[in-house]
């Protein structure tokens, strides 16, 4: 029965085993498989086997300690097991030169793999030569010097013996040798013509002199023809052996310094790129190590940090940038090797507060050995995202409005029609009305008198008055679901805020026991700013209603200082322009009550009020905001601290698009 051969296989990686495995299927073997040179070991100790295939990082033991277990012939199957390599680490000169003095039959790349099973049946089929025997061409004219030089290179070389220069040159110019050891003098053409004629063709070719007149000048004329290295008669063995070995050596040396050089070049150049990509992302990104030292630090990280990438390799987060909130985070993700993901959190940037967003990466080789740190200031993103909604709250308020304002002007114009009726027909002015109290049997004037001493007029006032206001109520929500432009003129900012103040100090006194005019106006005006673009009427409104809002907060502190008896308190209003590129600022600034973050988050939203119950529709500050944003292609936005006060700021274009 025909024995089917074993194969072994080592690698250290399960799905390359696999795939070797595969490409492996179309021969007929008995694989057995090891995860480790040490496996292997144990394996070639029980068992023989007729091939060996391995990478070259298979664990402590390597493929060339287990190369030399195999040639030291103290395993079962003997020295002269085929070794084959198949590598993904591959320096090609490096890795031969190592394979041949390791004793190895076949090197392959692991991109290269289909070519095992032609290697694999080429050393099954015979008795595998290592990696080929180098070759070297000995012309030397002396028969007894040519047999002790066959005799002393043969272990190592694949000897071709020529008697002279002429035959020597035929010989090297067939099979072009991998050394070739060559006699100055020597019949029918000279040594050093030869090497002339050898340097013609292929200067890389290497060549020892072999000389019995070792003289300084010699040596410099053949180093200089291209010969790599001289031996001078009588030589030693040993001597012999070395300069071969070296003259062998000499091509693979700098072929391999080159590729090393190479390599470096180009590891230096994807690390400048990769250096360059890194300082170009907007993102801030640190690298820490286990022990929380820093070992990457970006642009972006010196910006914000103001510390330089030297200064802060090596040293702790925490002391680099103590004002970074999220040290306990990182320690987890080291501690863990687990990715924490942190949106829309709150972190001081350049010295304010922005929204970021924050990612850990937990950097793991065999263990967590360290942690990349993303930081993205998505601040722009969130008040966009705020932006939107708010516009839809707003688009969706509009189109309420549209639809209910028809069904209720049309009930609310009857009450109103009918309340000046009841009014008239109460007039003593009018003749139909003395002479319909005359025919009931009473005075007009009577009438009168009760009338007003039950103060009938005055809640008659009261209903035209609360009916004119929700006309007015449902004209501003309608404002909502159509945009206005042909209203749009100059105006002078100061003139619109100046204006504002005399309608809400004049509308607050007749409304509330606080006085507006003890509140102290700061006009902050920058003289650059002039004329906008404007609806005059919407923008006055909504200084209007700032300032009203505004009173109301600093009113409401009053009252809480009276009420603990301090006296320390003065209500102030700040107004601040500022002139920019392309548009104005107008800031609106009391240091009344202040409002919370949650307070602010909703500000702007339709029915949400910042007045006590019965005091405020809740519409005020959201027609506010969709005046600016929409109707006239502005911002608006709302800065407050709780107990310090409030700001609000208004940026306008000069000219509407």
């Amino acid at each position: 029965m025909e024995q089917v051969p074993r194969l072994l296989l080592v690698n250290a990686v399960q799905d390359d085993r696999a795939e070797l495995r595969a490409v492996l299927e179309s021969l007929r073997l008995q694989i057995v498989e090891a995860a480790s040179g040490l496996e292997a070991v144990d394996e070639l100790q029980r068992n023989q086997f007729d091939l060996v295939v391995t990478a070259i990082e298979i664990g402590e033991f390597d493929s060339w300690k287990l190369a030399r277990f195999i040639r030291s012939g103290i395993c079962r199957g003997g020295r002269s097991i085929p070794i084959i390599i198949v590598t993904r680490d591959w320096c090609e000169r490096i890795t031969e030169i190592t394979a041949r003095d390791f004793g190895i039959n076949q090197l392959l790349t692991f991109g290269d793999r289909k070519r095992l099973p032609e290697l694999v049946e080429g050393c099954l089929a015979k008795s595998a030569d290592v990696l080929g025997k180098l070759r070297i061409l000995v012309v030397e004219d002396h028969q007894d010097n040519a047999q002790l030089i066959e005799k002393i290179l043969s272990s190592r070389f694949d000897v071709e013996l020529t008697a002279n220069g002429e035959e020597g040159l035929a010989a090297w110019k067939a099979r072009r040798h991998d050394l070739v050891l060559l006699d100055v003098m020597l019949p029918l053409m000279s040594g050093g013509d030869v090497l002339k004629n050898i340097m013609a063709i292929d200067p890389s070719q290497p060549v020892v002199m072999v000389t019995a007149h070792g003289t300084m000048d010699v040596a410099k004329k053949m180093m200089l023809d291209g010969a790599a290295d001289f031996v001078t008669k009588p030589f030693r063995v040993e001597e012999l052996r070395r300069v071969c070995e070296l003259a062998t050596r000499r091509e693979d040396y700098l072929v391999s310094n080159a590729q090393m050089i190479e390599r470096l070049e180009d590891l230096q150049q994807l690390k400048g790129l990769l250096g360059n990509i890194v300082d170009s992302m907007p993102s801030l990104l640190i690298g820490v190590d286990l022990l929380g030292r820093i070992n990457l630090w970006n642009r972006r990280a010196e910006t914000v940090s103001g510390v330089m990438a030297d200064d802060a390799h090596g040293r702790l987060l925490q002391d680099i940038w103590p004002e970074f909130n999220f040290i306990p985070e990182v320690e987890a993700a080291l501690q863990q090797g687990e990715m924490y993901s942190l949106d829309r959190v709150e972190q001081c940037l350049l010295g304010k507060n922005s929204f970021c967003d924050i990612t850990i990466y937990p950097l793991c080789e065999a263990t967590v050995v360290g942690a990349v740190i993303r930081i993205d200031d998505v601040s722009s993103r969130v008040q966009l995202e705020e932006r939107i909604i708010q516009t839809e709250k707003m688009a969706s308020m509009g189109q309420l409005a549209a639809g209910m304002a028809h069904e209720i002007n049309n009930p609310l114009a009857g009450v109103m029609q009918n309340v000046q009726v009841v009014k008239n027909r109460l007039s003593p002015s009018l003749k139909a009305n003395r002479d319909a109290a005359e025919e009931a049997g009473f005075e007009i004037e009577e009438l009168e008198d009760y009338l007003q001493i039950r103060e009938i007029p005055a809640r008659l006032d009261a209903i035209m008055d609360a009916g004119r206001r929700t006309v007015e109520l449902i004209d501003n929500m309608v404002s909502f679901s159509r945009q206005d432009n042909e209203s749009l003129s100059d105006a002078l900012v100061s003139e619109l805020i100046d204006k504002s103040v005399d309608l809400a100090a004049g509308n607050f006194d007749l409304k509330r026991k606080f006085d507006f005019r003890s509140i102290e106006i700061i006009r902050e005006y920058d003289s650059a700013v002039e004329t906008i673009e404007c609806n005059a009427m919407q923008i006055q409104q909504v200084i209007f209603n700032l300032l009203l809002n505004g009173a109301h907060a600093m009113e409401k502190k009053v009252t809480q200082h009276r009420s603990v008896g301090g006296a320390d308190y003065r209500p102030c209003f700040v107004l601040r322009t500022s002139n920019q590129l392309r548009k104005i600022r107008i800031e609106v600034e009391d240091n009344g009550i202040g409002m919370d973050e949650v307070m602010q988050q909703k500000l702007f939203e339709p029915f949400n009020t910042i007045r006590s119950i019965g005091n405020g529709t809740g519409l005020g500050m959201s027609i506010c905001y969709f005046i600016i944003t929409e109707n006239h292609g502005g911002s608006m936005s709302v800065e407050s601290r709780p107990n310090v006060g409030t700001r609000f700021i208004l940026e306008l274009p000069k000219k509407f698009q």
